[in-house]
């Protein structure tokens, strides 16, 4: 072993390295320890979707005929938004169960909201409280409409109307909405029409309204709904809910189907 071999430190059992050492074979200089290799950073994980809380829709059934009140509870409860709170099979216990627990549709029989039961119904219309009525089939019933929609209700539908249709009905009164079937619109206009009924309508009823009130509620009577009036109007949605409002205390109503009513009612030929 020579004296090389003794300055390296290598001694007669360290191996001796094969060609070069130090830069000449690629590797750090003399007396430098070689740089460290890059950590890779863990891939950031990505968060769940959470989805946000629907609101609930709590109705209640009033419904006295336990076939239908069945079939009413299992078409609702299908729906993930739609609760059914509870269940009476006489208008004023519906009242009673409405301060229980809170709802914000009571779906009904229109033979459990007419004649001694409309004060009834109007008190429950009263509290905020929207209700569906679900009409009998019958020949003529305009009187029967018109006194349920002075009540206060905006719902009205035929009891033989589709699952869908009941279900989209109930989820527009909760936005608080109207939800009038298009037959009871037909219904209403034939009776509102009527010359034999047009003593009971106060005359130019829009009279009381403001010229910018007026276009409102016309717009309103067409059917459509405060977002497109604003668009029509070129008016903002607040603007649109005041004159609204402002109407409704001017002509003593308290729902925009009454509006619908009494417009249509003034523009009828015996008006």
């Amino acid at each position: 072993m020579g004296s090389d071999d003794v300055q390296r430190g290598y001694g007669p059992m360290a191996p001796r390295p094969r060609g070069p050492v130090g830069p000449a074979q690629g590797g750090p200089a003399p007396g430098r320890w070689p740089p460290p290799r890059p950590r890779s950073l863990p891939r950031p994980t990505r968060p769940l979707a959470i989805r946000p809380p629907c609101s609930l829709v709590r109705v209640l059934l009033c419904e006295d005929r336990e076939v239908f009140r069945l079939g009413l509870r299992e078409v609702l409860e299908t729906e993930p938004d739609i609760a059914v709170v509870a269940e009476r099979d006489t208008l004023p216990a519906a009242l009673a169960a409405v301060e229980e627990a809170t709802t914000q549709v009571v779906v009904a029989r229109q033979g459990l909201v007419q004649g001694p039961m409309l004060p009834v119904l109007r008190e429950l219309c009263g509290r905020g409280t929207a209700v569906l009525v679900l009409a009998e089939p019958r020949e003529e019933g305009g009187s029967e409409l018109v006194q349920v929609l002075r009540a206060g209700v905006r719902g009205y539908l035929p009891r033989c109307s589709a699952a869908s249709r009941l279900v989209e009905a109930v989820r527009a009164l909760a936005r608080h909405e109207p939800a009038i079937d298009s037959s009871t619109t037909s219904q209403l206009v034939r009776y509102l029409t009527d010359p034999a009924t047009a003593a009971e309508v106060p005359d130019r009823v829009l009279d009381r309204l403001t010229d910018r009130q007026r276009e409102v509620a016309e717009l309103v009577a067409q059917g459509l709904s405060n977002e497109e009036i604003a668009r029509r109007l070129f008016l903002s949605l607040a603007t649109v809910k005041s004159h609204l409002t402002a109407s409704m205390r001017r002509l003593g109503v308290r729902s925009r189907t009454q509006v619908a009513i009494l417009v249509n009612r003034d523009r009828s030929p015996a008006a």
